[in-house]
């Protein structure tokens, strides 16, 4: 019994291999992706993750940006990943959610109130995929174009019941050590007697603390200016670099597509991987001021640091790349015309021909499903219609995953 127990187990093994080297030896054919099997000689295990989140983005803000930069038949980045979904953004009790409740949803796979970071709706401590990215070894970062303690980045690497507490959100995210936090918000890390990068404003802080100088004390390099962010070199980490004293100012200095390229090269060198969140922030400010031009420009920028994302995705196929919002903003809605009905904004210009205008509905968010789209291993668990707590799911999954059997191999 024990002999012919062996020869069925080492019958499967050899058709097992016989099957990876048939795998390994047929050629890609799909116009864009296909998956090949990657046996456990071939694999690592390096896990890399790149979350974009673009803050108030629905399906309205997407087509806006692509009509502007590539035209009617163009293709974003964002648009030119391979898996599509659709994401539900409704908050614990079903209503519509702010940015804090769907970034916890997004980071620990955990609906809650509004308001909330990282805890539930008791008040209970739940683990970010950013925490588990460190307990395994990972590097982290956040990168951002609002305060680097607004309520998206601070979902992701804060515990608080309420996300206005914005001066104890900088204090937990230097005790996170988190490896790279690049946006705004110099004012919630500088005390009230100390002067920000300009010059101009003295610091927020009433309890004295100075958390830039406690950040250069535990060794990350600081970048308060344009021509500090010029000088940093590749692999530098950790590293704080806060650009205005709230959110950045358009045009944006450095741009988020420049953040982005200095956050994956310091994050990209280490052996287990990373976790990165990356955020076009003011996508949402702009639809909630009801500023058409703005919005359209944050979105094409915020496609610009997806546009990185991409090529290093397709240049690491062990990086997951999910692109998606937390929630709509403005109730947006656009159409092709020479003349606005009054009120609507433009028009403005479509790439290659034609002009369009904006019409939006409310000055706050809705509840309207969001796009995602996707690539990488995992994406494929993200191709349909899901709650924002899939997002989490899908990370989780391969961070965790014992074995990945299967990586996108690019074909142009």
């Amino acid at each position: 019994m024990k002999t012919r127990i062996h020869l069925i187990v080492t019958g499967m093994i050899l058709a097992i291999n016989l099957l990876s080297v048939v795998v390994a030896m047929t050629p890609v054919t799909a116009r864009d992706i296909e998956f090949a099997d990657v046996t456990r000689t071939s694999w690592t295990d390096r896990r890399r993750v790149i979350l974009m989140i673009g803050d108030g983005m629905g399906s309205q803000h997407r087509l806006a940006g692509q009509w502007s930069k590539v035209g009617l038949t163009g293709t974003l980045a964002m648009d030119s990943l391979t898996v599509k979904g659709w994401i539900q953004t409704a908050n614990i009790s079903g209503g519509i959610t702010d940015s804090a409740a769907s970034a916890t949803a997004m980071a620990t796979g955990v609906r809650t109130a509004n308001g909330l970071l990282g805890v539930d709706p008791d008040g209970e401590r739940l683990k970010t995929i950013l925490e588990l990215a460190q307990e395994k070894g990972m590097m982290t970062g956040l990168v951002v174009t609002s305060q680097i303690t607004n309520a998206t980045p601070a979902g992701f690497a804060a515990h608080i019941d309420d996300r206005y507490e914005v001066l104890e959100i900088a204090s937990q995210m230097l005790d996170h050590q988190v490896d790279v936090l690049l946006g705004g918000g110099e004012g919630d890390w500088l005390p009230n007697t100390s002067l920000d990068c300009t010059g101009s404003q003295y610091g927020k802080r009433s309890d004295g603390r100075n958390l830039v100088d406690e950040a250069i004390t535990e060794g990350y390099t600081y970048a308060c200016s344009p021509v500090d962010f010029t000088a940093i070199t590749p692999g530098t980490f950790p590293l704080l670099g806060l650009f205005s004293f709230e959110k950045l100012i358009w045009p944006y200095a450095p741009t988020l597509a420049e953040m982005t390229a200095v956050a994956l090269d310091s994050l990209v060198a280490d052996p287990e991987g990373f976790f990165l969140m990356v955020e076009g922030s003011q996508i949402d400010t702009a639809s909630h001021a009801s500023d058409g031009a703005w919005m359209i420009d944050d979105v094409k920028t915020f496609d610009d640091a997806v546009q990185v994302a991409l090529n290093f995705t397709i240049a690491n196929p062990d990086t997951l790349l999910i692109v998606v919002a937390d929630h709509e903003t403005g109730g947006l809605s656009i159409y092709q015309s020479s003349t606005c009905v009054s009120g609507d904004q433009g028009p403005f210009d479509i790439y290659g021909g034609g002009t369009f205008c904006t019409h939006f509905s409310t000055t706050g968010h809705t509840i309207d499903d969001v796009p995602l789209s996707a690539m990488g291993p995992g994406s494929e668990f993200l191709n349909g219609t899901y709650p924002n707590t899939s997002i989490h799911t899908s990370m989780h999954r391969y961070m965790t995953a014992f074995e990945y059997n299967y990586l996108p191999v690019i074909s142009r």
